[in-house]
C-alpha cells in the first residue's frame, strides 16, 4: 500500500476552506457572505448579485442582493429570508437593462465587454469590470433565481470546466440555504406554537379549580399531569344545594390544544346547567351527563369525544352517587380491611358520541375511612419500554400500598407510574382525585 499525499494541492486546499467556511455557517447569509469572501478570493469574483426573477412576469425580475469586494451587502442575499408575499412586495419589480439579457434564458452564461455606465440597478458593482458569469440556481425544473457573478478577470481566463464548476457549486450553496431557511421558518414557528400552547395551558390551569374546596365529611388530594403544555384532563367540584357536591373527572380524546379546547367547552357547559346553582334539590348525575353529552353532540366534535363521571356526594347520608360515561370506573379502598374494589355502575357511550345519551345513576353507601379514587386511563394505560400496560393490577396494588389518605394515594400511585415506565415521562394526560370519608356530618 502506498500513501498518495495530497497536502500540498492548492486547488484542493482552497476548495477545503471553501467548504469548512460555509458548512460553519448560522444561517443562510452568513453562508452567502462566506462564501463570497472565500469565492471571491480564489476566482478574483468583484461583485455577487442575486436576482430573482418574476415567474408571471417574463422578462421582469427584482434584486435580492449585491455583494461587493469590499464585502459590504446591499438588499437582501438570496436565500436569506422565507420569500413571503409581504417580503418580496418591498422589493421593486424591473425589467430590461443588461440584467434583463443575463438572465433571459435558463443556462449559465458568460458576458463580456460590459459597460456599467448606464445600469443604474448595478450602482454598486465596480464600473471596470468586463466579464459576468450569470448563473441559474435551479429549484427543480425552474430558474428560481439567479446569481450573477462580475470580475475584472477577461472571459477567456475562464473555461467550461470553470463555469460547470460554478453552476455546481452556486446551486449546491442555494440548496443548502433554502434548507437553512427552512430550519429557521421552522424554529419561528416552533417559538409560536410554543407560545400559543403556553396560553392555552395558562387558560386551561385557571379553568381547574384553584385549590381542593373545604367538604364537609371529605378528606380531598388531586393531581393534574398533562402529556404536552396543554391537555385534555377535566376535574371540577359544584356546590349543589342542601349542602351536596358535585364531583367531575373527565377525559377528552386525544391530547393537546384541540382536546384542550373541547375540555373548556365542558366546563362551560357544565358551569351554565341551571340546576347545578339554582335547583331546589341536587341534580341527578345522568341529567348532568345527559344535558353536557346534547349540547358537545350539537358542536360536532368530529370523531373526538368525552368520558367522564359526575357524582354528587350526600355529607349527611354519607352516600356517593355517579353516573358514568365511558369512563375507567372508581376505585374504592375499604376503610375497614383496606380491599380494593371497582366502582362498577353501567355505563354509557362517552359523552359527545349520540343522544340521548341513556346513563343511569348508581349510588354507593360510604363507611368511615373508605376512599373513593377517580383517575383517568392516562394512568392505567400507561406503558413501560417493551409496551406492558400498567394497568388497574397495578393501580389497585398502589392502592393497597398506601394508608388511603388521598394524599398518600397520590404519592403511591406516581411512584407506581414512575417505576413502571422507568422514568416521569408519559404518553397520555393523568389525573387522580382521590376522597376520603371520615364519617356522617349534621349540617
Amino acid at each position: 500500500m502506498r500513501l498518495i499525499d495530497l497536502s500540498s494541492e492548492p486547488a484542493l486546499d482552497s476548495v477545503t476552506t471553501l467548504l469548512r467556511e460555509v458548512t460553519s455557517a448560522s444561517s443562510s447569509v452568513d453562508a452567502v457572505a462566506r462564501f463570497a469572501a472565500s469565492y471571491r478570493e480564489d476566482r478574483g469574483i468583484d461583485s455577487y448579485v442575486g436576482i430573482l426573477p418574476e415567474p408571471e412576469k417574463p422578462g421582469s425580475y427584482r434584486v435580492l442582493f449585491t455583494l461587493s469586494s469590499n464585502g459590504e451587502a446591499s438588499g437582501v442575499p438570496a436565500g436569506a429570508v422565507p420569500r413571503s408575499p409581504e417580503a418580496l412586495a418591498r422589493l421593486p419589480v424591473h425589467s430590461g437593462g443588461l440584467i434583463g439579457r443575463l438572465i433571459e434564458r435558463p443556462a449559465p452564461r458568460i458576458f463580456t465587454d460590459l459597460d456599467l455606465t448606464s445600469e443604474p440597478l448595478l450602482r454598486d458593482v465596480p464600473s471596470d469590470v468586463v466579464t459576468c458569469i450569470a448563473i441559474p440556481l435551479f429549484a427543480g425544473d425552474i430558474v428560481d433565481s439567479w446569481a450573477l457573478l462580475f470580475t475584472r478577470t477577461p472571459a477567456a481566463e475562464y473555461t467550461v470546466e470553470h463555469v460547470a464548476k460554478v453552476l455546481m457549486t452556486g446551486n449546491l450553496l442555494a440548496l443548502s440555504n433554502r434548507h437553512l431557511n427552512s430550519f429557521a421558518m421552522i424554529s419561528q414557528l416552533n417559538e409560536r406554537l410554543r407560545d400559543q400552547f403556553d396560553q392555552v395551558a395558562r387558560v386551561q390551569q385557571q379553568l381547574l379549580p384553584s385549590r381542593t374546596p373545604d367538604i364537609p365529611g371529605l378528606e380531598i388530594a388531586t393531581s393534574y399531569i398533562p402529556s404536552e403544555l396543554a391537555g385534555g384532563d377535566y376535574y371540577d367540584f359544584f356546590r349543589l344545594p342542601q349542602e351536596h357536591w358535585g364531583v367531575l373527572i373527565a377525559d377528552v380524546s386525544g391530547h393537546g390544544a384541540a382536546a384542550a379546547t373541547i375540555m373548556a367547552m365542558l366546563h362551560a357547559i357544565l358551569h351554565a346547567y341551571a340546576p347545578i346553582s339554582e335547583g331546589e334539590g341536587p341534580p341527578n348525575p345522568a341529567d348532568v351527563l345527559e344535558f353536557a353529552n346534547a349540547r358537545l353532540v350539537d358542536a360536532n366534535l368530529e370523531g373526538a369525544f368525552v368520558t367522564g363521571i359526575f357524582g354528587v356526594f350526600d355529607p349527611v347520608a354519607g352516600s356517593f352517587t355517579f353516573a358514568n360515561a365511558g369512563h375507567p370506573p372508581p376505585r374504592l379502598k375499604s376503610g375497614l380491611d383496606g380491599s380494593i374494589r371497582a366502582m362498577d355502575s353501567e355505563a354509557s357511550v362517552p359523552l359527545g358520541v349520540m343522544r340521548p345519551l341513556g346513563c343511569r345513576p348508581h349510588a354507593v353507601t360510604l363507611r368511615p375511612s373508605d376512599t373513593i379514587v377517580l383517575y383517568t386511563d392516562g394512568i392505567t394505560e400507561a406503558f413501560d419500554i417493551t409496551g406492558d400496560m400498567f394497568g388497574t393490577d397495578r393501580l389497585d396494588a398502589a392502592l393497597h400500598g398506601c394508608t388511603g389518605q388521598p394524599d398518600c394515594v397520590v404519592d403511591s400511585v406516581h411512584k407506581a407510574l414512575f417505576e413502571h415506565r422507568g422514568g416521569p415521562t408519559r404518553d397520555d394526560d393523568q389525573t387522580l382525585v382521590a376522597m376520603r370519608f371520615h364519617g356522617l356530618c349534621r349540617v
